[in-house]
């Protein structure tokens, strides 16, 4: 068995505070699927504390995904907000698009989209003191673009941490 790896990746800082990301991956293998395609392009604003950006993703190996979100953001040194809102669409598993989503340090979460549907998020971090920071993570996942017959129960995730940092 033999697989071979291609990454192109390409940066282009516009100003500033506009930069924008080309990356262009191609597997091929001699058994399964024997080639899978990712193309993604990403826009970053940043402005101060104000940053956006947005992302399109696209992948072919058994047939065709695509994932397509935008996100908004504010950080200052104690006090952070994201948000981002998505859709997805891939009906093979092996056509299933990973995207790495904002969490507390020490955790992660990577989904994999796979379905038909959209997703939302909000990550906050608040600086309590010098040594507590509080962390929250609300995201929501629905397949609502799924047939009638496939559909699946949305998945939705609540989460606390307090991280105390001692001298």
């Amino acid at each position: 068995r033999m697989q071979f790896k291609i990454l192109a990746d390409w940066r282009c800082k516009v100003n500033q505070n506009l930069e924008s990301r080309v990356r262009l991956s191609e597997r091929l293998r001699t058994w399964g699927h024997k080639s899978r395609t990712d193309f993604r392009v990403d826009m970053i604003y940043t402005a101060g504390p104000w940053n956006a950006s947005s992302r399109l993703n696209y992948l072919h190996c058994v047939s065709h995904a695509f994932v397509g979100y935008a996100e908004q953001g504010y950080k200052m040194s104690r006090f952070s907000a994201y948000l981002r809102e998505g859709v997805f669409s891939g009906d093979d598993w092996e056509d299933r698009i990973y995207v790495y989503e904002r969490d507390a340090p020490g955790a992660f979460n990577v989904p994999a989209m796979y379905g038909r549907g959209w997703f939302s998020s909000l990550v906050l971090s608040a600086g309590i003191s010098r040594a507590a920071i509080l962390y929250f993570r609300a995201s929501y996942t629905a397949y609502d673009f799924m047939p009638y017959e496939k559909r699946k129960p949305g998945k939705a995730e609540l989460k606390f941490q307090l991280v105390l940092r001692y001298p």
